[in-house]
């Protein structure tokens, strides 16, 4: 182990090793030195007094043994000191020759398998940049000296998926390979999404993608092409995405429920040439009627290659072929069914492929903009590959934390959402199966398949736990007693279980002692948490099919409380940080360091760097921008493989996005955890919302529109970060209150002239705190008056008919003290501090 001596120059320890056999002809070996180099002098003892000592060793843990790769090899685990009494794990494998022997192919990959001869990856991000940081992190897939927990010692498939991986070149490339690993396996199931059930193999997915291919290649789909698909989650969205691929174009998406004029906007924007995928007759007839509303011809989607000529629908949605057809006739262009086009198809092959490389655009993700418009973020094959290529717990066994063949997937989100789309990909490359659900087969389908993986959003998980609660609270007096009891007795030992690792940290690791004392309580607390796992936590594991690994929850912020009810139910949720730009994830929580804290999003990514920066610094051409110190909030920025390529046809956010060095402003606020390296979010810089159900919201043209509304809401603010719905801070005219019946004359000119103490600049603190006091009072009064509180929301409703659900406004908080330069809650420029606003009023909207 080399570590920095207190001078600042490199020394060589020389430590004590503790041996512990693992098999006839390797072991691993356990090497622990001190911060100035010097050793931890552990004597050699027989194996059980040796693992005792090490795992008392003050700040180390043991997880996991690793079984030897082979009788030529020898693993380390080494673990170093890094701060006072911190130690992270690291892995390195030692091999004697870095070829394989030919036993040792025939162990990780069968009988005629063999690790590919290509090197590693030289490849380059979307965005040349110098030299990593600190914050880097490499990927523990990179081909090369092989690390043992990354392969399976009596899986060969688990390592030829591997080999695949590392070799990919395109999105669609996974089926011909899988085709060939794993062809009788189930890739999908679409039991209710679907015209009919659909179950395919890898073998008929491979076929079936071919042939999509085959019908947009005939349709004119070329490299280069791009193709919007408009439409929600199914097994016949990704045949339609991958054909479109597979053919050498790129598909534009979003979801069938947005407005018309956005749809017809990201077609018109997107330069789709001449094609659209729909999702069905229900869609189609809305764009119509909506066309014929705003005076535009047929379905209104046009753009420069002028208006769309074919239209592939997914599904027949009960309306028959002569149906369609008629349709067909009336709106004067083709209608085809996609699954009927590609049963008449054959495959697309041979020298009609396109060549496809990882720089190649694969799809245009449209997503909320601040000028009330979608952007266009460009994802290349690289982007998307980049976020299969990591484990979720690489210091522990691969089959132990890893999604392994057969494994099932249990798919809810809108596949055109980012987070959604890479997971399906990500588990499919490792032999697994994607099975589609719906919000009405949810719990039928959390039975019947009993699925290891999810992707969630909070909104989700927070009402199954509250479905749970409702029902504990329901039970017999001595049932809920119990049930109390088990929270309080297994809270604790979730707690001090973390503690005892390190897991559990403000900004510096707990002592020796004290994780000491956590073992022994989670020891003493084992017992009658285990009959609490039996009583109870279990019944919660089996209501999601009881086969569970994990849980990834993305889209919004997941509440700490929601977390530490799913650890006490022994469901383990794994956190992940990104947005759309960046394929999505840039950060996550791994399984075997899932620290549970506020705000906290783990680790960079494989390939990728995190910074927390000043957001008044901004990059110039001498130098990049400079990481805070460790502890200090700032915006969090990004840099690696998975960075979007830039916006389409929008240049000029692409550079405000995207420095010069290639780091992209996620304009999130954040910290780096001095203890443990770990990312803590800490608010937003961006105006965009994000409800717990993963919709993006831009606040301002729903704002806008309330004000032209509402004549009694002079100001607004909407709120809801990771909350189920938007909240509207209405600043209330005192004068308009007077004209509506609410208060009386007098009681409004005094209030009026309040109001306009607040708002003079030039007032001093002494006078705006006075009036904003006076305003308050009156303000507590108003929040009680319930008429006052209907014809408000009445207006907000009339306001937000034409935006969308989620869009609407739940509630409103009343009050009557301005935004005002004077009480900090607006700028130079007359824009509203959100931020400022957010921490006035948070206590109040907590209440």
């Amino acid at each position: 182990s080399r570590q920095e001596g207190r001078s600042g120059h490199g020394t060589t320890a020389n430590p004590k090793i503790i041996p512990i056999v693992i098999g006839k002809h390797s072991h691993i070996t356990f090497t622990m030195t001190e911060n100035n180099g010097t050793s931890l002098a552990v004597p050699h003892r027989p194996m059980i007094l040796s693992i005792l000592l090490f795992l008392l060793a003050s700040s180390h843990s043991v997880d996991a043994f690793v079984a030897p790769l082979s009788s030529s090899s020898k693993a380390s685990l080494g673990l170093r000191r890094t701060g006072n009494e911190f130690g992270l794990l690291h892995l390195s494998t030692v091999q004697k020759d870095v070829e394989m022997s030919s036993d040792d192919e025939a162990v990780l990959f069968g009988e005629g398998g063999g690790v590919s001869t290509r090197k590693p990856s030289t490849r380059k991000s979307s965005n040349p940049s110098p030299a990593s940081t600190q914050r880097r992190s490499t990927s523990p897939e990179d081909t090369g000296p092989l690390n043992p927990l990354d392969h399976s010692n009596t899986n060969p498939l688990i390592n030829k998926l591997r080999s695949m991986r590392n070799n990919l070149e395109n999105c669609p490339g996974i089926w011909s390979q899988l085709a060939k690993d794993c062809p009788n396996r189930r890739a999908l199931l679409d039991e209710h999404l679907c015209d009919t059930k659909v179950e395919y193999t890898f073998k008929q997915m491979n076929e079936i993608v071919h042939k999509s291919a085959r019908v947009f290649h005939d349709l004119g789909v070329t490299k280069g092409v791009n193709v919007a698909i408009l439409g929600e989650n199914s097994a016949q969205w990704l045949i339609a995405d991958h054909g479109i691929q597979l053919a050498g174009g790129a598909s534009a998406v979003r979801g069938a429920d947005a407005p018309g004029d956005e749809l017809r906007y990201i077609y018109e924007h997107s330069d789709s040439k001449n094609i659209v995928v729909l999702q069905g007759p229900r869609l189609l007839k809305k764009l119509a009627a909506d066309a014929e509303a705003n005076s535009l011809d047929g379905l209104g989607l046009s753009n420069e290659h002028g208006p769309v000529k074919t239209v592939l629908l997914m599904h027949h949605e009960k309306k028959s072929d002569d149906d369609i057809a008629a349709m067909s006739s009336d709106l004067g262009v083709t209608i085809r069914v996609l699954s009927n086009e590609i049963d008449k198809a054959a495959p697309l092959e041979g020298d009609k492929l396109p060549t496809l490389t990882r720089d190649d655009l694969s799809t245009i993700v449209y997503t909320s903009g601040t000028t009330g418009r979608p952007k266009g973020v460009m994802l290349t094959h690289g982007n998307l590959i980049h976020q299969i290529n990591h484990r979720l717990s690489p210091t522990v066994l691969y089959e132990e934390s890893e999604p392994v063949p057969g494994d099932v997937m249990l798919s809810l989100l809108p596949v055109w959402h980012i987070t959604e789309r890479t997971f399906e990909l990500w588990i499919l490359t490792r032999g697994c199966s994607v099975v589609y659900s719906s919000i009405r087969s949810f719990k039928n389908d959390l039975a019947k398949h009993q699925p290891q993986w999810m992707v969630l959003v909070p909104r989700v998980l927070e009402k199954v736990a509250t479905g749970v609660q409702d029902k504990f609270n329901s039970g017999s007096a001595v049932a809920k007693a119990l049930v109390a009891l088990f929270t309080k007795t297994g809270t604790a030992r979730d707690v001090h279980n973390k503690i005892s690792k390190g897991l559990v940290v403000d900004d510096k690791q707990p002592s020796t002692l004290k994780k000491l004392r956590s073992k022994l309580i989670v020891t003493a607390l084992a017992p009658i948490n285990a009959v609490g796992n039996k009583l109870v936590w279990s019944k919660v594991q089996n209501g999601f099919g009881g086969r569970q690994k994990a849980i990834i929850s993305g889209g919004s912020a997941l509440a700490g409380a929601l977390e530490s009810f799913y650890e006490l139910c022994g469901i383990k949720i794994l956190v992940g940080y990104g947005l759309t730009e960046c394929s999505p994830l840039i950060a996550y929580r791994r399984g075997d360091e899932n620290l549970i804290t506020a705000g906290c999003v783990g680790k960079a990514t494989p390939e990728t760097e995190v910074r927390v920066v000043d957001p008044e610094i901004p990059a110039d051409d001498l130098s990049e921008r400079k990481s805070l110190k460790d502890g200090t909030a700032g915006v969090v920025i990004g840099r690696g493989p998975q960075v979007m390529k830039g916006y389409y046809k929008n240049p000029e956010a692409t550079a405000k996005a995207i420095d010069q060095y290639g780091w992209f402003d996620t304009g999130d606020l954040g910290r780096i955890n001095p203890a443990t390296g770990d990312l803590i979010l800490t608010g937003r810089c961006k105006d965009t919302i994000v409800l717990s159900n993963g919709e993006n919201i831009e606040p301002s043209p729903i704002e806008d529109a309330i004000l032209s509304e509402s004549n009694a809401i002079e100001q607004v603010m909407l709120v809801g970060q990771d909350g189920r719905r938007l909240v509207s801070i209405a600043v209330l005219n005192p004068t308009e209150l007077v004209n509506a019946g609410f208060i009386n004359a007098k009681e409004g000119k005094r209030l009026q002239g309040a109001n306009d103490i607040v708002n003079n600049p030039k007032c001093t603190v002494e006078e705006c705190e006075t009036a904003s006091a006076l305003l308050n009072e009156a303000a507590e009064k108003l929040r009680n008056n319930a008429e006052l509180k209907k014809a408000l929301m009445a207006d907000m409703k009339k306001a937000t008919r034409p935006f969308r659900a989620w869009e609407q406004v739940g509630d409103v908080y009343i009050t009557l003290e301005p935004f005002a330069m004077a009480n900090g809650l607006l700028t130079q420029s007359y824009k509203v501090k959100r931020d400022f606003v957010m921490k006035r009023y948070e206590n109040e909207m907590e209440d």
